[in-house]
């Protein structure tokens, strides 16, 4: 078992949330006093943590973030692995301005920013590539896993962390179908399970070396009741973020090595 490396995430939200820069004093403040303050981010980066610790972090050199959004995950794992190349990879421009604006205020040398896709990244035999919530803004025909499959090197890993196909609801489904809207527009590639993900994995000529299903109903209650108060605004927001964030935590403690209801899935592939 590779011993874990610390991961300490969301430590820069004020950097890289635009709605803190909006208030940069103010944005400081509440990212020093409260934490994260997304909890949807927030658990996801919990999960992440625990399942990217599977893979002994101690050996790699060279890291990429395939669609790293913001850079939450990309500045964490730089922070961590220091001495290593880390790569944050995206084609939203306004979002790698941010990760940018990071990088420079932080002084991350071993950190370059990407603009474009995978395949026009020019750095090849990779250790490690992650991609957390990524795959299924993408059709299925179109997920990248032949061209991470290329860019690692023999013994390197994949992780893709995606939203289960079936998502269980705690409170009644009429309460999100504005979300579900969004889901249905935004999330073309969210069609596996578990199992059907691990197969893919295979298909592509990765060796399934971790799976998991994670996500279970306290972290889901949680993202739901911060659903609910945002729509009650900020101040609302952060007075439930404690408890919101003592779900998640009690998920997680409750389920250590994943739920079978759970609403998002991760997949391990190594390259052999």
């Amino acid at each position: 078992m590779p011993q874990a490396i610390r991961l300490n995430y969301g430590d820069n939200q004020y950097l890289l949330s635009e709605r803190m820069q909006a208030f940069p004093s103010l944005g400081k403040l509440l990212n020093r006093t409260m934490g994260y303050t997304n909890i949807g981010n927030y658990a996801r980066a919990q999960v992440f943590s625990r399942h990217i610790n599977k893979i002994d972090l101690s050996k790699v050199t060279q890291v990429l973030d395939l669609g790293c959004g913001y850079g939450e995950n990309a500045i964490m794992m730089s922070k961590a692995l220091t001495g290593k190349d880390v790569f944050a990879l995206d084609i939203d421009q306004r979002a790698l301005s941010r990760i940018r604006l990071a990088k420079n205020k932080l002084n991350l040398g071993n950190l370059t920013v990407h603009e474009g896709k995978i395949d026009t990244l020019t750095v090849n035999d990779l250790d490690l590539i992650y991609s957390v919530d990524v795959f299924e803004h993408i059709p299925e025909k179109e997920m990248p896993f032949a061209e991470a499959f290329k860019k690692l090197k023999t013994g390197g890993h994949l992780l893709v962390k995606i939203p289960n196909k079936v998502q269980r609801t705690f409170f009644s489904p009429k309460h999100f179908e504005e979300h579900n809207k969004w889901v249905d527009h935004e999330h073309p590639g969210q069609v596996y399970f578990l199992k059907d993900l691990e197969e893919r994995f295979r298909k592509e000529g990765f060796k399934v070396v971790y799976a998991c299903q994670s996500d279970g109903m306290l972290a889901r209650m949680a993202w739901e009741i911060a659903y609910f108060m945002k729509k009650g605004g900020a101040i609302t927001q952060l007075l439930a973020l404690p408890f919101c964030k003592l779900l998640v935590k009690t998920d997680l403690l409750t389920h250590p090595n994943g739920s079978i209801n759970g609403n998002a899935i991760t997949v391990i592939g190594q390259k052999v």
